[in-house]
Formats: C-alpha cells, structure tokens, sequence
C-alpha cells in the first residue's frame, strides 16, 4: 500500500499572518509571558490564556507584537554597558551573548516593525476608546496593560504615565453598574492587580499626594491577594497597602532640607512602624501559594526585601534630620544604611533561574539609592546585569543610568551637609517607572 506524506497542518491562529507576525506571537509566547508572572503554569496565567484571542481582536495581535519586536530588538543590539561602578565586564554579558547566540539571530527589521506595530495598536485603541463597553471594556484594559508593558521593554521613562492616565479613567467605570462584576473574574483580577502594581512603582519617585487608583465599590483585598500571589513584583499586601495610604498623604516637602508638617511626621511614623512590624514568616504562613513548587524561603526572602525597600520609600519623604531618621537622635526608629544592607542581603539568596529572581529590581534600586559602598554599588550593577541577560527588559538600562546618577549626586557632599537622592531624581525631569 502506498503511503501518502501530508503537509502538517497549520494552526488556525496564525493561518492568516504574515512570516514576521507568527515569528513574534511565538516569541511573546514563550519568552515574554513567563516574565509578568511569577509562576508561568496553565490557568495562572491570564495574559498567555488571551494569544488565542489575538485571531478575532487585532488590536490585541498589534500591541504584543510591538512587545515582542521590541523585545527581540533588544536582544539583538549590545548589551548592558559597563558602568562606571563596575571595575570589570560582569558574567551577565557573557550570558548575554549566549543566549543572543542561541536566539538563532534576532530579525533586523525588529525595531522597525515595533514601531510599526505600535501605531497601529494606537490607532485601534482610539478607536476602541471611543466605542468602550461592557462586553470589550477588559480587552481594552489589557491592551493598555500591555502598552505599559512596552514603555518597560523599552526604557521605563514618560509614555507609560500617559498609559496609566487612561487606564485610570476607564478603571473608575468598573466601580458602577454595568461595568461592575462581583464576583471579579480572574482577568479582571489580573488587570486591576497589575495596574495597581505599576501606579505603586510609577508613585515612588513622585512624592506627592495621589489619588485612589481603585474605586471605593471594588473590593480591595482581592486584588492584593493576587499581587502577593503571582504578580511578577510578589510585594506582599500588607506592604502594598502601606503604600496605598501613604500616597493618600498631602505633598510632604518640596526638598528634603524642608520642614515637614508635625501630622505628617506623626503619619509617617506610623506607616514606618507598621512596616518595620511586618513579620515575613508570619506573612508566610497564611499565604496561598501560587504554584505546588512554591519555595516558602525565597517568598520570605523577596518579602524581606520588599520590607526594606518599603521603609526607605517612606523615610525618604522626610527631610534627612528628621529624628525618626536622623542616625544621631534618640528618637530615631531605623537606620536607612542598615535597611539598604538588608535588601542585598536577602536578594543575595536568590539566584538566576528562581521564580522570584525577576522581582529583584525594585528593591534593589531603593538600596542602591542609599549605598555609598563602593563593593557594594558594583555588586548591584552587576546583578542588574545579570537580570538584565535574563530579561532583556530596557527600564533595566534606566534603573543602571539613575543609579550612577544619584551616586555621583552622592559622592558631590560638600561641608558635611548630606546630599538626598530623592533630589537627584526630581532633577532628572523623567516620570521614571522603575519595576
């Protein structure tokens, strides 16, 4: 009997896409959507559940393929520059080049369809915007999402705050009927947890007061819970929720030398010491687990760190004699040095390759803005290196350039008078979102 050979079949999906449009929802596919979660397993992962979506909504086909062009433009340029702060090239650019070289050869149009993609997306939004309903409300939301998503693959500077703006406005017709689900389904807990994630890390820098990003009808807990859960970040909801109310605080100072409001002091204070309560292990105990190989001592490692990075958020909104922080009071309830030295050690424990290894880069920007080691700067930029040839992601690029900033801001003390970061960072004009 004669044996006939078939051409395999092509997937529905992509049957009707272009070489480079299959290339890239394969490529956001396997390498970009493991990184905005923290366990990448089946049913964990809503924006991986939505590619086959992409068939009926083009809208959503041209934003992940400007992320994932973007993406492979950034694996296919150079990688990391050396800083300054680092005597030698770190491992992270040998990895780098392996992997650029595994990759099989990013395509050379990479930049140029990002951008292409882009617009469209753009244009579809607009759009879409305008025609907002019920049944695609959620749909925009992820589009949205994932334009910020795409300001981090490129540099984490300015377009995503206009991204959030938007997103603000739509966010607030969830809180009425008939945009109002209860209970949230598991996109919508998704897309409301990693907006509030970005308004937290996008609020760092600006040290004013913020309005509420989730409406008071929605429940709040849940969408914490999830953020602890399998948000990339994995910021526990105690400490995402100090933040919450700390943007609820008027403006503080307009430079760290200003005095500050004897209530906001007293607020303050009160946030940092429910900070500095916050126990790791304890937290751990009631947590649910995201994936059944979760490891409990890395979670407690990373909320450790958070921990840190949280104190020194709040601090830093008073001026550096405050007592609360001033090393020479007796008043004063933390050491900004020892908390930066905390944050290192604890993500020292994790390593390339752990689930939570991509949550390292917010908490290690927070101490490296306090570090004045000089061992100790290099083994930051070097692990930033390191994430950086894991991820490919270009804010990683941003947070390098501000660090070396608000170090040489650092090392310029004159007459003993001790130089504030957070002025360095207002200096630099940008709307910085440092994830």
């Amino acid at each position: 009997m004669a044996i006939t050979v078939q051409r395999p079949l092509v997937d529905p999906l992509v049957n009707d896409l272009d070489h480079h449009s299959r290339y890239y929802l394969n490529h956001f596919a396997t390498q970009l959507c493991d990184v905005m979660v923290v366990y990448d397993i089946p049913g964990q992962n809503p924006i991986r559940d939505l590619i086959p979506a992409t068939s009926a909504y083009p809208l959503l086909l041209q934003i992940m393929v400007a992320n994932s062009a973007f993406h492979v433009f950034n694996i296919s340029r150079n990688p990391m520059g050396q800083s300054r702060y680092q005597t030698e090239n770190s491992s992270g650019a040998t990895a780098y080049h392996q992997a650029a070289t595994a990759f099989g050869g990013p395509l050379k149009s990479s930049f140029k369809d990002a951008l292409v993609a882009k617009q469209h997306a753009l244009t579809m939004l607009a759009q879409s915007v305008a025609t907002v309903d019920e049944n695609n409300i959620d749909l925009i939301l992820v589009t949205i999402l994932l334009f910020v998503n795409y300001a981090l693959v490129e540099s984490g500077r300015d377009k995503w705050k206009v991204h959030m703006d938007g997103a603000l406005k739509l966010i607030r017709l969830l809180g009425e009927p008939p945009y109002l689900q209860k209970p949230m389904s598991r996109l919508r807990q998704t897309i409301l947890s990693d907006f509030l994630v970005f308004y937290i890390l996008g609020s760092t820098f600006s040290f004013t007061a913020m309005p509420s990003f989730i409406p008071d009808t929605i429940e709040l807990d849940p969408i914490l819970r999830y953020a602890e859960t399998n948000n990339y970040l994995s910021c526990p909801g105690p400490l995402l929720r100090i933040m919450l109310e700390s943007f609820a605080l008027p403006t503080r100072t307009l430079l760290c030398t200003d005095e500050v409001y004897e209530d906001i002091q007293e607020n303050i204070g009160r946030l940092l010491r429910r900070a500095l309560a916050f126990d790791p292990i304890s937290w751990s105990c009631d947590f649910e687990p995201a994936s059944p190989f979760e490891d409990f001592k890395q979670r407690i490692r990373i909320a450790s760190a958070h921990r840190s990075a949280v104190c020194i958020y709040l601090a830093r909104v008073l001026p550096a004699n405050n007592p609360l922080i001033d090393p020479s009071s007796d008043n004063a309830i933390l050491n900004l040095t020892a908390l930066a030295n905390d944050v290192v050690h604890q993500i020292s424990f994790l390593k390339p390759g752990d689930a939570l290894y991509k949550s390292i880069c917010w908490p290690l920007f927070l101490a490296g803005a306090e570090s004045r080691d000089p061992s100790q700067r290099e083994w930051i930029m070097n692990t930033l290196d390191t994430l950086y040839s894991i991820m490919y992601w270009g804010y990683l690029h941003t947070s390098k350039r501000v660090l070396a900033a608000i170090w040489k801001y650092l090392d310029e003390e004159k007459g003993g008078e001790e130089n504030c970061w957070v002025e360095e960072v207002k200096e630099l004009g940008n709307e910085i979102l440092i994830a």
